[in-house]
């Protein structure tokens, strides 16, 4: 019985990576969990790529709801101080809100975007595969 609820719990989570919503702006992939955080990979409205970082949602498919977050692109950028992600520093970056419409796994969501520290100006909608 056991093992028959831990196959069961097992096949309902996705790996990293199986994780792809599809938006006006092309997919958007769960890449990684780092230090508590989710990393999603996407493209910015502003037509370069960019990655997510999702504080505290790390490894969390059964009670997402609205996360705090924060980008960083590979754009030019207009913010006056530099962000680093993965070692290479970027002025492209900013605030994030994502919004998941259901708690758990699969889920779309809608994602609100700002510039550096400035408001969130821009939002999208990534529907689940």
């Amino acid at each position: 019985m056991f093992r028959a609820l831990s196959l069961a719990a097992l096949l309902a989570t996705p790996a990293l990576g199986d994780e792809v919503w599809d938006s006006a702006q092309g997919p958007v992939v769960y890449e990684e969990d780092t230090g508590g955080a989710a990393v999603l990979s996407f493209t910015h409205p502003n037509g370069y790529p960019a990655r997510l970082v999702i504080p505290g949602l790390a490894g969390n498919y059964q009670d997402r709801a609205v996360h705090r977050a924060f980008w960083v692109g590979q754009g030019p950028g207009t913010c006056f101080a530099a962000m680093s992600l993965g070692g290479q520093p970027s002025h492209d970056w900013g605030e994030a809100l994502i919004s998941f419409d259901r708690p758990a796994f699969p889920t779309s969501f809608t994602l609100s975007l700002g510039d550096c520290f400035g408001p969130m100006t821009t939002s999208f909608r990534a529907l689940a595969r």
